[in-house]
């Protein structure tokens, strides 16, 4: 790292908006749209034409076996909707980089997977990013609409199989739970959701790719920045044009905290404290706005510049108490964070034991990992700074004790 640190922030953070408000997990117009498609499905099958009333047959859910086909229903159309974002994806050359269902979350970063569990039960999700950016917005709008797509097909074969088939029992009533589920979803799935919610629904990013909006920018920007991520790329390399775009970005909370650390990384990199501490800071007022992952992470990198390079061990420690360690992403990411953790609590040997955990989690030798392996140097080196202090103190409150017996003797 060069040693020299720059005189002021640069670049330079902009002002918070002070109607930045937290992203809802609830939506009401989320219900509203459902309460619609249940209307609508109620009105089919009472004042529609005799083979809609075979379609939308009323699914009884009073035994066991009618439980479990609508449970079976619910995760294939959860699957196949997925199935297809995750088609799409490898069609027009998108990188995967996790998936989810139900509580179980994947994560694939740099030849690794790594996998751990959340609270959500009923979801599903397919992360991906181009490896490419020509026609970007094309290929992106082919990749959200095929999900849609393979619910709307999901739901049509369904009935050409409960309409020509000689079904009965569990497989009926299956078919017929994947039929009005999937009208459900269909329809849901055809208005935007809110601005506001945490999660963008597939009609949401369409609308805003089909008009270029700013929030496909948004989408363009985070892409750019996982592909240096993805490529290994060392922080002090990324091209100074970005870093500067996503530093002027007005993006939404989440977003803003993912641009927030990458200048941070930048100019740690680069030397500049100054810069990483006051770019810190603004990723503390981002966090409180963000989901607990979100906090939780960066409450742990806080602590760690707290240890490293403010020198501030208490506050750190404070920090810490709030902090899941377990849960941190990846492995090398979680090491580095606990021997910070021990450092600050004053287990030497503990921390120590850390920095050589982490870098022995290191998937593959790409350039961010230099960048890794002098953090860990510096945090060993701290460690042993931290160690010689304190033997430094015990030895001169020793001292006096030494004297009074020989003066006893």
């Amino acid at each position: 790292m060069e040693a020299a640190v720059r005189t002021r922030v640069d670049p330079p953070l902009p002002s918070l908006p002070t109607k930045l408000e937290k992203a809802h997990t609830k939506s009401k117009f989320s219900w509203n749209l459902l309460l619609l498609a249940l209307a609508i499905g109620i009105a089919a099958k009472v004042f529609g034409p005799s083979w809609a009333r075979i379609i939308f047959q009323t699914v009884r859910l009073g035994t066991v076996s009618a439980l479990s086909a609508f449970a079976a229903a619910f995760a294939a159309g959860i699957v196949l909707h997925e199935a297809g974002h995750l088609v799409a994806s490898l069609l027009l050359d998108f990188e995967i980089l996790g998936a989810s269902l139900g509580p179980v979350r994947g994560a694939f970063f740099h030849g690794k997977w790594t996998f751990h569990f959340s609270g959500t039960l009923l979801s599903g999700s397919i992360s991906a990013i181009p490896r490419q950016n020509h026609s970007w917005r094309k290929r992106m709008l082919l990749v959200v609409a095929a999900g849609p797509a393979a619910t709307f097909l999901t739901g049509v074969a369904s009935a050409l199989l409960l309409l020509h088939g000689q079904f009965d029992g569990w497989m009926k009533c299956f078919l017929a739970s994947s039929i009005e589920l999937s009208f459900f979803l269909f329809v849901l799935g055809l208005v935007p959701n809110g601005r506001k919610a945490q999660i963008r629904n597939d009609a949401r990013l369409c609308y805003s790719l089909f008009h270029n909006t700013a929030e496909a920018q948004e989408i363009l920007l985070y892409h750019l920045v996982t592909q240096l991520t993805v490529a290994g790329m060392r922080p002090r390399d990324y091209p100074e044009r970005l870093i500067r775009k996503m530093a002027a970005a007005r993006s939404r909370p989440d977003m803003s905290l993912i641009y927030a650390h990458t200048i941070i990384m930048w100019a740690i990199d680069h030397g500049d404290l100054r810069t990483a501490e006051a770019w810190e800071q603004r990723a503390m007022e981002l966090c409180d706005r963000c989901d607990l992952r979100l906090q939780n992470l960066t409450l742990a990198r806080s602590a760690f510049f707290d240890v490293l390079f403010r020198d501030n061990l208490v506050v750190a420690a404070c920090k810490f108490v709030q902090v899941n360690l377990d849960i941190l992403s990846p492995r090398y990411l979680m090491h580095r964070v606990k021997a910070a953790y021990q450092l600050a609590a004053g287990n030497i040997e503990e921390a120590l034991a850390e920095v050589h955990r982490a870098q022995f989690s290191f998937p593959k030798h790409l350039p961010y990992y230099d960048f890794e392996r002098t953090l860990l140097s510096q945090l060993h080196h701290k460690a042993i700074e931290v160690a010689e202090l304190r033997r430094s103190a015990l030895c001169a409150d020793s001292v006096p004790q030494c004297k009074l017996n020989s003066h006893l003797k």
